[in-house]
């Protein structure tokens, strides 16, 4: 990333949030080790997660947590969360 233009790790940046977010509330299997040695960007400019040794599965009563603490925190409803 350290070679990458701003643009293209405020790109990069919220690619990794989505795919986070997608692991973390949709499929339940969550990689637990994101450092940025575990990060790459292509050369097609796609995001690569390497390193699957470190990973939990999320239970469905986790996710909705997780689900209605993002929904507290984007409403800054903070004594909720």
């Amino acid at each position: 990333l350290e070679k990458s233009s701003a643009e293209d790790i405020s790109t990069l940046c919220s690619v990794c949030m989505n795919t986070y977010l997608t692991m973390m509330l949709d499929t339940g299997v969550l990689h637990c080790d994101p450092h940025p040695g575990n990060l790459l960007r292509t050369p097609e400019g796609r995001v690569c997660i390497l390193d699957w040794g470190l990973v939990t599965e999320l239970p469905d009563d986790l996710q909705l947590s997780f689900i209605e603490q993002v929904a507290h925190l984007t409403s800054a409803d903070y004594a909720k969360v």
